[in-house]
C-alpha cells in the first residue's frame, strides 16, 4: 500500500499543482484550454490507475505469504 501512496501521490500532486497554477495565471486562450482538460483527464487517469492499484495489488507482507503457501500446494 505505501509502494502505491509513494508513487500515485507525488504524480497527482504535480498534476494537480500545475493545472491550478495554469487556471489561475495561465493565458486564457484556446490552446492553454486544450492544455488544462489534458492535465485534468491526467489527473483522472493518475486516481482511476491508483485506486485499481490500490484494490488489486495486495501489500509486500501478504503477497510473500501468498507465494508462499502457493509454493507449499504445488511439492
Amino acid at each position: 500500500m505505501i509502494k502505491t501512496l509513494l508513487i500515485t501521490v507525488p504524480i497527482a500532486m504535480v498534476v494537480g499543482l500545475s493545472g491550478t497554477v495554469l487556471t489561475l495565471f495561465g493565458p486564457n486562450t484556446l490552446n492553454a484550454q486544450y492544455l488544462k482538460f489534458a492535465i485534468m483527464l491526467l489527473l483522472f487517469l493518475v486516481m482511476l490507475v491508483g485506486s485499481y492499484w490500490f484494490v488489486m495489488v495486495p501489500p509486500g507482507r501478504e503477497r510473500r505469504e501468498r507465494e508462499r503457501q502457493q509454493g507449499e500446494t504445488e511439492r
